[in-house]
């Protein structure tokens, strides 16, 4: 027994589950673009949360750990690289370059419109309404009637009618928004961007009434609608 225990003794303890083989990589970080911003590359490995620096005057580096772990090298506005030689052929050290490709964003693009004035919105505002999408308009339904039930139940005709008052709704908000801009650059209230569409809704003018108030009423009326808004 004690013969047994001895030989057992002798007997390397990796024979019931071997070490992981080494791994040494030694390379060189490059940029896409020309550049040499290496101090702000960090090559990290996800195996222990630990990272080094490349050099900063070359961007040499060396990486020494286990053949199953993988390295990410990472730098700000450029994409990741993922390190790894878990399946490839056994080498006693390796040597690569890593090349880092500039993030591509593409921004769509701005168009800057200056802020309406008070007459263009007044001129905006005279243009609203619904206007008549019917097919047929000038009949007499008394004397048509197949016309006039026609233009009742046509799904066409209610569909035209539908986008036409949606139209409209849009063409309102906008006017809205835009008097709204003036009325915070001039101080009148001082309601933040953001809370605009819900402050239109809390108003909620309508066509008939924006046609035939006055400005000044107008300015009143949502001034007024602005001291209850925060409360609602």
């Amino acid at each position: 027994m004690h013969r047994i225990l001895f030989i057992l003794f002798l007997f390397p303890l990796n024979i019931f589950g071997q070490a992981p083989d080494g791994l040494h990589v030694s390379g060189r970080i490059v940029f896409n673009d020309g550049l040499t911003g290496y101090r702000f590359v960090k090559i990290y490995n996800q195996r222990t949360g630990t990272f080094i620096i490349p050099s900063v005057a070359s961007g040499m580096f060396e990486l020494v750990g286990y053949r199953t772990d993988t390295f990410l090298v990472v730098c700000q506005n450029y994409s990741p690289v993922t390190i790894c030689y878990k399946d490839s052929i056994k080498h006693a050290s390796y040597n690569l370059t890593v090349t880092l490709f500039h993030l591509q964003i593409e921004l769509s693009p701005i168009t800057v419109t200056p802020d309406k004035t008070f007459d263009q919105i007044q001129e905006e505002i005279d243009k609203l309404g619904v206007p008549n999408t019917d097919t047929y308009q000038n009949y007499n339904p008394m004397q048509n009637p197949i016309t006039a039930l026609w233009e009742i139940f046509s799904k066409a005709e209610k569909d035209k009618r539908k986008v036409a008052v949606l139209m409209n709704d849009d063409q309102r908000r906008n006017m809205q928004r835009e008097l709204l801009k003036l009325c915070i650059k001039s101080d009148l209230i001082s309601l933040s961007f953001s809370d605009m569409d819900a402050f239109i809704d809390f108003c909620g003018f309508t066509d008939e009434y924006l046609q035939h108030c006055s400005f000044y009423e107008l300015l009143s009326n949502i001034k007024q609608h602005f001291k209850y808004f925060g409360m609602h």
